[in-house]
């Protein structure tokens, strides 16, 4: 019985030392907060528009990515714990397109002001493509 009490108490203090992540961790680390795409993005016959807001987003898809359809518009967010989170740093990569927002694993540094970098895998978590990059034609 001493030894049931024992276990539990210890449990108990493990599991109030451990921090939960509320959300992305703070960036004052990594110095200026990056500009926000702005201009087109191009990986083969994919394009990226960004209108420089840090929302919003259109694109053209030579075959359908995911759900999404061939063109759209809707707006982007990059997260890291599934809190939004700076370009530079984050983990996922997510397009809303009014109805569903559709996440891609990305990384840290695969994006940057002139380039954007993300996996897609299918609805079933296997990898439909390589690493897909995006560069920015224009300024």
């Amino acid at each position: 019985m001493k030894k049931l009490l024992f276990i539990s108490l210890l449990t108990l203090v493990a599991l109030a030392s451990c921090r939960l992540h509320d959300g992305p961790p703070k960036t004052d680390h990594l110095g200026a907060m990056p500009n926000p795409h702005d201009g087109v993005f191009v990986s083969g016959g994919d394009t990226l528009f960004f209108n420089g807001d840090g929302k919003t987003i259109r694109w053209n898809f030579a075959q359908p990515v995911k759900a999404l359809k061939k063109q759209g518009d809707g707006s982007y967010v990059f997260k890291l714990y599934n809190g939004q989170y700076r370009y530079d740093a984050a983990e996922e990569f997510g397009i809303y397109d009014g109805e569903k927002l559709h996440n891609f694993m990305t990384g840290p540094g695969l994006n940057t002001e002139v380039e954007i970098s993300f996996y897609v895998f299918d609805d079933d978590g296997n990898k439909d493509n390589d690493l897909r990059t995006f560069k920015k034609v224009n300024k």
